[in-house]
């Protein structure tokens, strides 16, 4: 069946995108047709877009986690965990006592690492309690309250749905939902 309307007009040959071929095996198809037809409005091409880029900003070796170039989230979580390790460490001296051993054999303990402050990032909290699940609608509450209003805030300023969607990992229903 032809394509109803006006052609696509792209600016520059490397606007246009560049068509793939792609062989999947039955049972595979078959799972991914189900999906989008259990998601209303997403097409298979979103959803293998969905799934390469997915695959392209998630790393899948432990290395390539290191070597990226914002990797101060990681850096934020292993002072955390430090931070944990010496308290511990100074409650576990605590219990076991003051040690009878000759000076200069064990090194000084340590002062306890100060608290770390709260993890954000764009008045995003990064490391987030689960919310809460009071809601009557299938799913439950799927954004908090702090959330919720900045995603009205954003789509005030102009952000478009789709962005929306990929920042909250919500469908596009939900987002309207909290939209209304």
């Amino acid at each position: 069946m032809a394509k109803k309307g006006r052609p696509f007009v792209y600016q520059s040959d490397t606007e246009k995108p560049v068509t793939v071929s792609v062989r999947l095996p039955r049972d595979v198809y078959d799972r991914v047709e189900r999906y989008v037809k259990m998601h209303p409005g997403m097409t298979l091409t979103e959803f293998l877009l969905d799934g390469i880029q997915l695959r392209l900003d998630t790393p899948a070796d432990p290395r390539d986690l290191l070597l990226s170039d914002d990797n101060t989230i990681i850096q934020e979580v292993q002072e955390m965990i430090r931070a944990a390790v010496q308290a511990e460490i100074g409650k576990l001296s605590d219990f076991m006592g003051p040690r009878s051993s000759t000076p200069g054999d064990t090194p000084a303990p340590e002062a306890l690492a100060p608290p770390v402050p709260d993890i954000s990032y764009n008045d995003n909290t990064i490391l987030q309690k689960k919310a809460p699940r009071g809601s009557a609608r299938r799913g439950g509450l799927k954004l908090t309250p702090q959330q919720e209003a900045a995603l009205r805030a954003k789509r005030k300023q102009g952000t478009s749905i789709k962005e929306l969607m990929k920042e909250y990992g919500i469908s596009k229903a939900t987002v309207f939902r909290y939209l209304e």
